[in-house]
């Protein structure tokens, strides 16, 4: 089924598939952009304007079965929609954070009947919505600071003036707390398109030379919007700044 994407939304999620890099750009879009969910909210069946829920509303959604398994499908675009229902239904349009937040729990489906889609777990939305179960920032050697691959990242970053800073903390899950690595986070100035993919790809170039074998992640933060784990990476200071273009070490 032929997929022409129909907002910023969409273009993130097909470009999250083909450029897995990519992919915390759309997971910060789908907390950011309305949502459309199937159902009502009771007393406003028939409402044509957009209307505020209050706190205790009834608030009815249409779910679906997959594998036995019940889910809430949502969509992000109305073509989305049609795609997945053929005749004229009831929809609410809701902002994806609230969308999550309100049906906490509950796994969903996005855009179940279209060529892109993605499947999100209760602990998928869980660390969307609060970040991961267990987060520190690092600093100081003693607790393993990675003086090479910052040192690496900011040598980098001073030849790439599109980032403006630069910040690392290290992620543990709770039950696998010798499992912790880093996690570096990029503010960048409005880059083209292709940028990010291509920053990707020298940061992985550079890493196998210098520090070969470590794992990273990398995420991009927006400071004015911050989603998953760009809240936590903020709140620690950065190792490169575009300013002075030197490591800075705690």
């Amino acid at each position: 089924m032929l997929f022409i994407p129909e907002n910023e939304l969409e273009k993130a999620l097909v470009r999250a598939v083909t450029e897995p890099a990519t992919a915390p750009d759309f997971y910060r879009l789908l907390l950011a952009s309305d949502l459309l969910v199937l159902g009502s909210v009771e007393g406003h069946e028939n409402a044509t304007d957009a209307f505020s829920v209050a706190p205790g509303s009834n608030v009815r959604l249409v779910t679906g079965m997959k594998d036995g398994s019940q889910y809430l499908p949502v969509f992000s675009s109305p073509a989305r929609l049609q795609d997945y229902v053929k005749q004229e239904s009831k929809f609410l349009r809701v902002n994806g954070r609230a969308l999550l937040d309100l049906t906490r729990g509950a796994p969903l489906i996005l855009n179940p009947a279209s060529l892109y889609g993605k499947e999100l777990t209760a602990d998928m939305i869980g660390q969307l919505l609060d970040g991961p179960r267990s987060i520190r920032a690092v600093a100081g050697e003693a607790v393993g600071y990675p003086t090479a691959l910052l040192e690496m990242l900011a040598r980098l970053f001073a030849t790439r003036p599109e980032i403006e800073a630069a910040w690392m903390i290290q992620v543990t899950q709770a039950e696998r707390p010798q499992d912790a690595h880093p996690l570096i986070g990029i503010e960048t100035v409005s880059p083209a398109p292709g940028d990010w993919p291509s920053l990707i790809q020298a940061i992985e170039a550079a890493a196998r030379t210098t520090v070969p074998g470590m794992v990273f992640d990398v995420q991009r933060v927006d400071r004015y919007s911050p989603a998953g784990m760009a809240g936590a990476l903020l709140q620690t200071e950065p190792f490169y700044r575009r300013h002075n273009a030197e490591p800075i070490f705690n």
